[in-house]
């Protein structure tokens, strides 16, 4: 739109708003309406001594988001908005099943009809809206679909991410016999169906079916002309009419988010652009994307609110973008740029307040084991006026390497914790590297409620605020890649010089307001098992009970979406053990390791096993190449891969092993080992090529501080 610098002059109505030509229509010609609202019809003809409606030319028109407020003026005055919803794509990876979106559930890019308003899922009706009838084409009734009247026009946006279109198509049976028409579909100039090559459908003629590929159209229009006669009785119904549609995983290396199928889209004025700024209400409307004068060939731009969902299935490590208003706007607007992760409440990245008059803000985050990636775009708090809001350059960094997945790794001294460290919680989380607790150097074999986080970028260690309950150590810990989770653990005794095994307890960190909240305890005390998030949900399994004399494999799974959710039991773990290491890959919960026993009985497993939330059940994977325990905190996702750094296969008995497993052939290869023996470890990585290892405890059993960075190759 053309904008200037400040609001424009007036604030009075300007333009005409959603349905506003319908509207004045319909309040000009009610009396006429109702003077000639036509009889009953009988047998394909008008009742005796029935008014023909079209007599005399009479028609209603309606038309919806086809107008352009004047420029100069406030397009959004009077609460005007043009909301979009997308259709949605499968999210299956792998083998893409398609997902079938009824039209009557998406919003149109725009709409006209000779008749009244276009009705969804009911058939024309006369010229109000809602006044329509179950869609019924020869006795035949469709519970979703248009109803429409010649001569009609509906526009949708399906952004090239569509395969198919399938509908069924005919005169309504509330016209009887009469009317005439021809449905027609369309992509741009080019025509891709039309009924009348079978012949004009008629009011007597039964539902002809349609099925056509649209494969790789942007805009979708609809059409029903009136078969050459006039519009008289021309209700016409697209019965059933949906679109079948893909989304599309990322491939590994770098990929710009405009050039993959979103999992499902919506915005708050017109459809979602690529490679253009939202422009107005219109598909392909937009300008270049362009932020305090630098322009980017890539991205997409989009209107407060919006939400772009992509599926990447937990295979890509880092988001960038350009993010902030549109030069289009000029000074005005103000947004939120958020990344969530699936269905999680929380944002893991808030731009915070962006305003017309700042320039673009860099993004970089690491979406490790994201399975869906949502970009919403908010009003800021006030509301959408102008927020024309711009993801430029914005793109993915993904793994999932078919081949060639590199075997060396260079070491390199990483700047130690201020203290020696070990059986620490530690989670990789948006390119720093957080620890909690753990035993450490000044309180030896009790826990402490010490946290730090490691600045990549700076190298550098930041102390976090004290964990509540006076710390924690052999706790479970995962992250949905905005808030870190722990659950279980071994907390210090009322003395403060020992430990109590096993707790119930479960927390929540919040990373930008560096604090602490809690959550459902689990059903009973535990330690040294595993925490895991996948699909908004956590999983703890496995573990030693209270008593440290029972092994466990009992699992139980918490909502992150429902409110009041409780913990309920799920498949337990094939064999019970503690201290073993999990990761999430491609949507599935890996189990690998561990021991069963403690300190001089404990008895080392190599065994591993791999969990479907989607059905509940545990299948077994290739083993570790040998037993290993002690790798709660160093087992993590790269580059497609399961790693397990260091752990040991006795009472303080570390290893120097470095082992990555590939889902793909099912199996295990081996690494370059660390410097030095380690157990007890911090392990995660930040992208597909680089490890940072900490703290854990050495062949001499003493807490260690530093550690590596390590670099594959």
């Amino acid at each position: 739109m053309r904008t200037p610098d400040k609001p424009p002059a007036g604030t009075g109505r300007a333009g005409v708003t959603r349905r506003s030509v319908g509207t004045v229509l319909l309040t000009g010609l009610t009396l006429v309406a109702c003077a000639r609202a036509p009889q009953p019809i009988t047998e394909g003809k008008p009742s005796a001594g029935a008014v023909n409606p079209y007599a005399g030319g009479v028609s209603y028109p309606w038309r919806d988001r086809v107008d352009i407020a004047p420029a100069g003026s406030n397009p959004y005055a009077d609460g005007t908005r043009y909301p979009w919803t997308g259709p949605v794509g499968s999210a299956n990876l792998g083998r893409l099943a398609s997902t079938d979106n009824f039209l009557s559930d998406l919003d149109w890019t725009s709409a006209k009809n000779a008749w009244g308003p276009i009705e969804k899922d009911r058939s024309n009706g006369e010229q109000g809206p809602a006044d329509g009838k179950p869609l019924t084409i020869g006795g035949q009734v469709y519970a979703k679909g248009l109803g429409v009247h010649a001569g009609s026009e509906v526009q949708y946006t399906l952004g090239g991410y569509c395969t198919t279109f399938t509908a069924q198509v005919g005169i309504d049976d509330e016209v009887g016999n009469l009317g005439s028409v021809n449905f027609q579909l369309w992509n741009g100039a080019i025509k891709l169906y039309d009924s009348y090559d079978s012949g004009v459908l008629r009011g007597s003629d039964s539902a002809r079916a349609v099925s056509v590929n649209i494969s790789g159209v942007q805009t979708l229009r609809l059409v029903v002309t009136d078969g050459g006669d006039n519009i008289d009785y021309d209700h016409a119904d697209w019965g059933d009419a949906k679109v079948s549609c893909e989304s599309s995983s990322p491939p590994a290396g770098e990929t710009q988010l405009s050039d993959l199928g979103w999992q499902s889209a919506s915005n708050g004025w017109g459809p979602v652009e690529r490679n253009q700024s939202n422009g107005e209400q219109g598909a392909g409307d937009g300008k270049p994307l362009t932020i305090g004068g630098q322009v980017y060939a890539k991205g997409l731009g989009v209107h407060a609110g919006s939400v772009v969902q992509y599926t990447l299935g937990a295979n890509c490590t880092t988001f960038t973008a350009q993010v902030g208003l549109d030069d289009e706007v000029g000074n005005l607007g103000s947004v939120n740029f958020q990344l969530y992760s699936g269905n999680s409440t929380q944002p893991f990245y808030d731009s915070g307040v962006r305003r017309g008059s700042d320039s673009a803000k860099a993004v970089s985050v690491n979406v490790s084991g994201v399975q869906t990636l949502r970009l919403v775009v908010t009003d800021s708090g006030d509301n959408i006026d102008y927020d024309h809001a711009d993801w430029g350059d914005a793109k993915v960094t993904c793994g999932n390497v078919p081949s060639g997945f590199g075997t060396v790794l260079d070491y390199k001294d990483m700047t130690a914790q201020p203290y020696g460290v070990s059986e620490a919680q530690g989670v990789a989380l948006n390119n720093q590297l957080y620890v909690f607790g753990g035993f450490d150097v000044l309180k030896g074999f009790t826990p402490t409620s010490r946290a730090y986080r490691y600045d990549l970028a700076q190298n550098i260690w930041t102390m976090l605020a004290a964990m509540p309950a006076g710390g924690v150590t052999n706790a479970g810990i995962t992250t949905d890649g905005r808030f870190i989770y722990y659950a279980g653990g071994n907390t210090p005794d009322s003395s403060g010089n020992g430990q109590v095994f096993g707790s119930r307890r479960v927390y929540r960190y919040d990373p930008f307001s560096d604090s602490y909240s809690r959550l459902p305890d689990l059903p009973a005390d535990l330690g040294a098992g595993q925490l895991q998030q996948v699909g908004g949900k956590l999983h703890s399994f496995g573990g030693l009970d209270a008593t440290r004399t029972i092994d466990l494999a009992s699992h139980h799974v918490l909502s992150l979406t429902e409110a009041n959710a409780t913990w309920t039991p799920a498949a337990p773990l094939p064999q019970p053990r503690n201290n073993l290491g999990s990761a999430v890959l491609n949507g599935k919960i890996y189990a690998i390791g561990g021991q069963t026993g403690i300190d001089a009985g404990l008895v080392t497993h190599s065994s591993v096993y791999a969990y479907d939330p989607g059905t509940d059940a545990w299948s077994t994977l290739s083993s570790l190449p040998f037993g290993r325990g002690h790798i709660s905190n160093s087992t993590f996702v790269m580059a497609g891969r399961v790693v397990v750094v260091g752990g040991e296969t006795g009472h303080v008995v570390p290893v120097s092993d470095v082992s990555a497993y590939d889902p793909v052939t099912n199996s295990w290869q081996a690494l370059t080992p660390l410097p030095e023996r380690r157990a007890s470890a911090v392990a995660a990585a930040t992208d597909n090529q680089h490890i940072y290892i900490t703290s854990g405890i050495n062949p001499a059993a003493q807490f260690q501080a530093g550690g590596w960075q390590a670099s594959l190759r």
